[in-house]
C-alpha cells in the first residue's frame, strides 16, 4: 500500500513539475498586446472617471499669428514584458473617419514607430499645421492600432485614437450675458480684452455669486451680472477696451470691407 502511495506521489509530483514548466513557458512566450491609452474623463470635482476621452481636440484661435503648428502627444501602453530590444508598431490612418490632407499634418510621424527598449510605453507625436483650411472648419484624424509580429491588439475600444484641430473661436460661456457691452463677438475683441483684464488687472474678486465666487475676477472669470454699480472696477477695463477701438482703426480679420470693430 505505501508503495502505491509513493508511486501515486511521485507521478503527482512529475505532473505538476511539468504543468509548472508548461505555464512558465506559456507566459515567457506570452503575446505582448497594444493600445491607446487615451486620457479618462473628469468628473465635475477634477477626479478620474472610468471612462475615457474618445478623443483630443485644440484650437489655434487663441494663439498668436506666429504660431504655425501644434504637436499632439498620444500615449501608447503595451501589456506584456518588457524588452531588451526595440519593438516596432503599425498605426495607420481610418480615410474615411478624416479629412485631412497633406497640407494639414506631418503624415510621416507615424512612420518607423517603435517602443524604446526596456519599456512598455510610448507617445506618438503628430505635428497639425495651422492650415487655411482650419479656419472655416474641424479637422479629424483618426488613427488605428495594426498588429505585427511584435504586438497583438488590445482591447477593441482602444485601438483608435481621434484628434480634431482647428483655428475656429468661438466666444466663450459669458460673452451672451456680456454682449449689450461688447456687442457681436470678433477674434478681436475677445483677444484685446484678454489682453486688457488678465489676472491680477483687477484686483478685486467675486462677491455677488456664480460659479468664480471668491475667485480673482478677469477675462477667464467674468462678473456674474453685467452691471457697472456692482463692478465698477470691470467697467473701468471696458472703458479702456472702447477707446482702443476708437482711437485705433481694427477691422474684422483685417478685412476692411467689412464694419470696424467697436463697442457699443
Amino acid at each position: 500500500m505505501n508503495k502505491i502511495m509513493k508511486l501515486c506521489t511521485s507521478i503527482f509530483v512529475i505532473v505538476m513539475f511539468y504543468s509548472c514548466n508548461q505555464d512558465i513557458d506559456r507566459f515567457d512566450n506570452a503575446d505582448n498586446y497594444i493600445y491607446f491609452n487615451m486620457p479618462f474623463v473628469l468628473n465635475q470635482y477634477g477626479k478620474e472617471t472610468s471612462v475615457r476621452q474618445d478623443s483630443l481636440s485644440y484650437s489655434f484661435a487663441l494663439d498668436d499669428i506666429s504660431v504655425t503648428s501644434y504637436v499632439f502627444k498620444i500615449p501608447i501602453n503595451t501589456v506584456g514584458l518588457a524588452h531588451s530590444q526595440e519593438r516596432t508598431y503599425r498605426v495607420e490612418v481610418v480615410a474615411d473617419s478624416s479629412n485631412v490632407t497633406d497640407a494639414d499634418w506631418d503624415k510621416s510621424c507615424i512612420e518607423n514607430l517603435t517602443v524604446k527598449r526596456d519599456s512598455l510605453r510610448d507617445t506618438l507625436y503628430v505635428k497639425v499645421f495651422r492650415s487655411e483650411k482650419i479656419r472655416s472648419q474641424w479637422c479629424h484624424i483618426v488613427f488605428r492600432l495594426l498588429p505585427n509580429e511584435n504586438f497583438q491588439l488590445g482591447d477593441e475600444k482602444l485601438l483608435t485614437a481621434k484628434i480634431s484641430f482647428s483655428d475656429i473661436l468661438t466666444p466663450p460661456d459669458w460673452w451672451n450675458k456680456w454682449q449689450g457691452v461688447f456687442g457681436d463677438f470678433c477674434r478681436e475683441k475677445f483677444v484685446k480684452w484678454q489682453e486688457i483684464y488678465y489676472l491680477g488687472a483687477d484686483p478685486n474678486v467675486e462677491t455677488i455669486g456664480g460659479p468664480g465666487l471668491g475667485k480673482p475676477l478677469y477675462w477667464d472669470n467674468m462678473p456674474y451680472y453685467a452691471m457697472s454699480s456692482w463692478y465698477p472696477s470691470t467697467f473701468m477695463f471696458v472703458r479702456i477696451m472702447k477707446q482702443y477701438f476708437i482711437d485705433n482703426e481694427v477691422y474684422p480679420d483685417g478685412d476692411t470691407s467689412k464694419p470696424r470693430v467697436l463697442l457699443p
